[in-house]
């Protein structure tokens, strides 16, 4: 899945350029340096902790949204391609409960695990969604081993056939996680260092989880 290139995030202030002109325009009483210094001051914290705060704001935003909404030229996203794994997921384990029994434990096992995705998966916490797809992709591909072994031959088609669309829709998961994760980590050093950390705080612009385990994810609020 291949993802638009993200804007950079870089504060400035085009007022700044002006701000010698607007000083000439002060009326007299307000040319008074002190008064004139002042002014400056407030213009520079409008453009800074104003515009600033916003542009970090937007650029926040449209890094999730890579995540959690957006869409290739072919209509893919993340979150369309983890739908269509577990709906594989959902026909795999029905095929092996008709192979193996529905009460086998590698069945049980699977089904727990799509049910776990079904109840917390959230496209706003990537760590938590990275958690339960890992879970979730090792009870398949155990599941798939033990009823592959013992399917006839109409059977094992159909696991087969299955097993392949999951694990497609896996790695084009990774890749475009992986983008993702490149993107969200250059925001969230943006954000850490001044002054775009002062802002991250006053604007709710704080760092943003990635696709990774939860001690790597920054963000553990999936705000």
């Amino acid at each position: 899945m291949q993802l638009e290139q993200q804007e950079t995030f870089v504060i400035h202030g085009p007022q700044l350029e002006v701000f010698g002109e607007l000083e000439t325009r002060l009326p007299p009483p307000a040319k008074k340096r002190p008064v004139a210094a002042l002014a400056l001051v407030v213009l520079a914290l409008v453009s800074v902790f104003g515009i600033g705060g916003a542009r970090l704001k937007g650029v926040r935003s449209s890094t999730a949204q890579i995540y959690s909404a957006q869409q290739d030229e072919y209509g893919h996203s993340i979150q369309g391609d983890f739908a269509a794994q577990t709906d594989a997921a959902a026909s795999l384990i029905r095929v092996a409960g008709n192979v193996l029994g529905e009460q086998d434990a590698d069945v049980l096992n699977a089904q727990a695990a799509l049910d776990a995705w079904n109840a917390q998966a959230s496209a706003d916490q990537p760590a938590v969604q990275y958690q339960l797809n890992t879970t979730l992709s090792g009870a398949v591909d155990i599941l798939y081993t033990a009823a592959a072994d013992s399917a006839d031959s109409k059977a094992k088609g159909q696991l087969d056939d299955l097993y392949d669309s999951f694990t497609s829709a896996q790695a084009t998961i990774q890749r475009a996680a992986a983008d993702y994760n490149t993107r969200a980590e250059s925001y969230n050093k943006t954000a850490a260092a001044f002054p775009a950390n002062v802002l991250a705080g006053l604007w709710d612009a704080g760092p943003l989880q990635t696709f990774a385990p939860a001690d790597f994810a920054t963000d553990t609020t999936g705000k």
